[in-house]
């Protein structure tokens, strides 16, 4: 059975083969009906799916019918959650492809459903997991590899889509990729840089300094300001959604372009620390993988240390990215309309076409 890291705070999922399990975290005495809809929207999502006593459903979603969207609320209108679906779109060969839905603005709306996704490649999607992704209708592709990357691993080909854009941030994240085609030869070429004194010394250790500097020189990197901004750009012109922004891993690129999204769209800064740290769930298994390969190649303890510090997903990595610019900037505003030119206004539209109010019950 496979959990999802998160959905709301309201709201546990977890999904074996065609079976949901939705359990509302705090009920209380009441018969509780699931409804559900294939558009996230409060009107279609209308279909009595299961009733409840205990706030538990067993429910048959088959994956291949995804996306669903569903609600949650009391048989006499009491109470209603607000909607909410799975985050993680369970693939068979893309492991962090993920809905940025359903956190909460300083405003004190959300994020709404099915508009805004982040992710790894889609080079290894199989059949079933292409069909998948068609059906969450993805109208923009953003791709911030390298032309190696791309070229040594394509994306598999999504009909829906009608603009990909190639928005390469150049950050030393992608650095490792050049030249190689494949895990092996990345490893090497890691532990290579480390062994021929390419890497200086004080960065050699469990401390990510490294990794923390490369996310503070996104924030003012007249390439990633390039890049970002022709992805944040699609995001504000809002013409061809959904939006599917992803890297190779879905970690440090997307992680840093996920974190721009929130913060223009006034997301809590707690929430994208939050958004950004799922990564570290959905990855576990595969760094552990990683630390075996890298224990095969390495003997030195601070090696090692090193290289597991390039691959984690860190609150300090991201919250210095986010403490960068307000140290620059005193504002997220300020920094969207002095670095990537947008408007007052444009900010504003964006996040009125982006948030919605929560239910009735959650704004008494």
């Amino acid at each position: 059975m496979n959990k999802q890291p998160y959905v709301t705070p309201e709201i546990d999922m977890s999904r074996n083969n065609d079976e949901l399990t939705i359990r509302l975290k705090n009920p209380r005495k009441s018969e509780y009906q699931l409804l559900v809809g294939k558009q996230p929207n409060i009107k279609e999502i209308n279909h009595l799916l299961s009733k409840s006593f205990s706030g538990i459903f067993k429910v048959k979603i088959p994956r291949k019918s995804l996306p669903a969207y569903f609600v949650i609320k009391t048989a006499d209108n009491t109470y209603s959650t607000n909607i909410f679906s799975e985050r993680l779109i369970p693939l068979n060969n893309a492991i962090n492809i993920r809905d940025m839905g359903g956190y909460k603005a300083k405003d004190g709306r959300y994020l709404k459903w099915g508009l805004l996704y982040r992710g790894d490649q889609l080079t290894n999607l199989d059949e079933e997991d292409q069909q998948i992704v068609t059906n969450h209708q993805i109208g923009t592709i953003v791709d911030y590899r390298s032309p190696h990357e791309r070229k040594y691993h394509p994306n598999k080909f999504i009909p829906t889509v009608l603009e990909i854009l190639n928005c390469d941030p150049q950050s030393s994240f992608s650095e490792a990729a050049a030249n190689v085609v494949d895990l092996k030869g990345e490893n090497e070429k890691l532990v290579q840089s480390l062994e021929n004194g390419e890497v200086p010394e004080k960065y050699i250790n469990d401390r990510g300094e490294n990794v923390i500097e490369s996310y503070q020189d996104l924030v003012t990197s007249p390439v990633a300001q390039k890049s970002y901004g022709r992805m944040l750009k699609a995001v504000v012109r809002h013409e061809c959604l959904p939006l599917l922004h992803h890297c190779r891993g879905g970690k440090d690129r997307t992680g840093f372009g996920s974190m721009l999204i929130l913060l223009l769209l006034n997301i809590n800064d707690d929430e994208i620390v939050q958004d950004y740290m799922l990564t570290k769930e959905i990855r576990k298994k595969r760094n552990q993988l990683k630390y075996e390969l890298y224990s095969e190649l390495v003997q030195k303890k601070s090696y090692l240390d090193y290289l597991m510090a390039m691959i984690d997903t860190r609150e300090s990595y991201i919250k210095a990215a986010i403490s960068k610019i307000y140290e620059l900037y005193g504002t997220s505003e300020n920094y969207f309309q002095k670095h990537f030119g947008f408007t007052k206004e444009e900010i504003n539209s964006a996040r009125d076409f982006y948030l919605e109010e929560g239910t009735q019950y959650d704004r008494q």
